[in-house]
């Protein structure tokens, strides 16, 4: 994968020839940290066995918004070296008949997207400045608090995911991986329009569940 930078951010990282898979589902992957060290990494294919400090790390809640597009930055480089090392097949293939495939988990990510687009911007356009230092951390209240603690892995609940938010059709690995980097700019460039405004300040509807 060719390096192009955009926005400041590498989204397209070069990265090393692939590495065989130890089995159908699990492999041993090469992990390219951002000061070019390799670290060998034994990893299932939608489960990681990583050490538990340094998933702990990686997994640590944000609060500040350069936190996040650091953070962002991260999963588009390791959904690229995923991508790179499994290959084409590997990634369609589903490790059940009722799981997903890692190209369907990405299309559901950036279905995902797509519906909280329009609620992103029309809170940043209303959020007002906010009186406290640039890059103070914001605050998250109960409700935020909750839906952290059952979106974050360990899955506390699972439900069906709406139809809308399903994968259909994949089409090719590298066409889902390049159209889920696309988004991930996207995000990025809405996190930066939000530097100075309080967006903790405003509530808005989930466009999964206006309930919610």
């Amino acid at each position: 994968i060719h390096g192009t930078k955009k926005n400041g951010i590498s989204w397209h990282a070069r990265l090393p020839p692939p590495s065989p898979a130890a089995s159908q589902w699990d492999q041993v992957m090469t992990i390219v940290d951002h000061s070019g060290n390799d670290a060998r990494a034994s990893q299932s294919f939608g489960r990681s066995q990583e050490a538990p400090d340094r998933l702990a790390s990686k997994g640590r809640r944000a609060t500040t918004l350069e936190e996040l597009e650091g953070q962002f930055a991260e999963i588009c480089r390791r959904c690229q070296t995923l991508v790179a090392q499994a290959g084409a097949e590997l990634c369609a293939r589903r490790p059940g008949p009722e799981s997903w495939s890692a190209a369907e988990c990405l299309q559901h990510l950036s279905l995902s997207a797509d519906a909280y687009f329009p609620v992103w911007q029309q809170v940043i356009a209303t959020a007002g400045p906010r009186k406290t230092e640039m890059n103070a951390p914001y605050a998250v209240d109960f409700w935020g608090r909750f839906l952290c603690w059952i979106l974050e892995p360990p899955a506390r609940i699972r439900s069906k995911t709406p139809l809308p938010f399903q994968p259909i059709e994949c089409g090719k690995i590298d066409d889902v991986l390049d159209g889920f980097l696309e988004r991930q700019e996207r995000i990025v460039a809405a996190l930066r329009r939000c530097r100075g405004r309080a967006i903790d300040q405003v509530k808005m509807a989930s466009p999964v569940d206006s309930r919610v």
